[in-house]
């Protein structure tokens, strides 16, 4: 694949966006994705052939990141309301045992 250095860095980026989001590293894709939106930005509406099949492919990728981050925000939101409610049982069992 010879494509134009700023599609190539940022189909590069994505790879390594989509390996930081399979390890659950979210911080690390985020810091990628800062790195990678300027690049994508600067892209011409005209493309070649191979830079529009690198560019479904970053899109296809970019779908796939996003859905797992859904799963995993999704996730971390349902054990933070367990955690609430732990929170909150714990809180009632100390006033009741005060009442004694």
């Amino acid at each position: 694949m010879t494509l134009e250095q700023p599609l190539a860095r940022a189909y590069e980026l994505t790879r390594s966006i989509a390996a930081a989001a399979s390890e659950d590293n979210w911080l690390g894709a985020a810091e990628l994705v800062e790195q990678r939106s300027p690049l994508l930005m600067s892209l011409k509406a005209e493309q070649t052939e191979e830079a529009l099949a690198a560019i479904r492919e970053i899109q296809k990728l970019d779908d796939a990141i996003m859905q797992r981050a859904t799963g995993a925000r999704e996730m971390v939101a349902s054990k933070f309301q367990e955690a609430q409610r732990r929170v909150a049982a714990a809180g009632f069992y100390q006033k009741t045992g005060q009442l004694r």
